[in-house]
């Protein structure tokens, strides 16, 4: 299968002068979506984190009128990726898919693939329902006062935004999906994680309900 996706960086570009640290743990994020909220976010966190390293593999696509599935394309992409990893010296302990639900371009058969894929592969998966803005929502405030069918929905309140977005706009006097400003989250990370245990995190179980299990991810890369 030729993939649509393709690394954003030149391997090794980045942080390779680290290599020498010989680092305990290294955390290949490999990220399939459609915007850059995620790729911000966890270059953000990479900074911010000096007990680890933490190397991000930006995916692109090939042609950036293509909306179709692509997540089901970056297992193949990470299998790649891993040797490549190794000419460099590095054997990452952990790789990880950051997806969205996106109803619109995701079929639950094929995000039930997708999970099954990656369990088969030792590949960890990051599923937010329905979008990575939920993760950032719960940095910021409890989800009490909301209609939890109405974060799930997640519908388009003006042309450009969403409710989660408007309502990420509201409290943070602004945002902006492609640019973030990572200091309206950074002190309300460890919030953001027991607020998202409280949601649903099974992978499985998040094709229908509000939750993200990219809390797991974060609370590594912390640790």
């Amino acid at each position: 299968m030729a993939s649509r996706l393709r690394p954003k960086n030149i391997f090794g570009e980045r942080g390779i002068e680290q290599e020498h640290k010989s680092p305990k743990e290294v955390f290949v994020i490999s990220i399939a979506t459609e915007g850059k909220t995620e790729e911000q976010y966890f270059d953000y966190l990479s900074e911010m984190v000096s007990n680890g390293v933490i190397k991000i593999d930006r995916l692109i696509r090939d042609d950036e009128d293509d909306t179709k599935s692509h997540p089901m394309y970056v297992i193949e992409l990470l299998e790649e990726r891993i040797e490549l990893w190794k000419e460099y010296g590095v054997e990452a302990n952990e790789l990880w898919m950051i997806i969205d639900r996106d109803k619109q371009n995701v079929s639950k058969k094929q995000l039930e693939q997708i999970i099954e894929n990656c369990e088969n592969k030792g590949f960890n998966l990051a599923l937010s329902n329905p979008t990575f803005e939920l993760w950032l929502l719960l940095h910021v405030t409890d989800l009490v006062k909301y209609d939890k069918n109405q974060l799930l929905e997640n519908k388009k309140v003006t042309k450009k935004r969403r409710f989660i977005d408007k309502e990420l706009s509201d409290l943070n006097n602004g945002y902006n999906k492609s640019k973030i400003k990572f200091e309206d989250f950074s002190d309300g990370i460890q919030d953001a994680i027991r607020r998202a245990k409280e949601l649903e995190i099974n992978n499985y179980k998040l094709i229908e309900n509000l939750g993200t299990s990219v809390c797991l991810l974060v609370e590594k890369v912390i640790k």
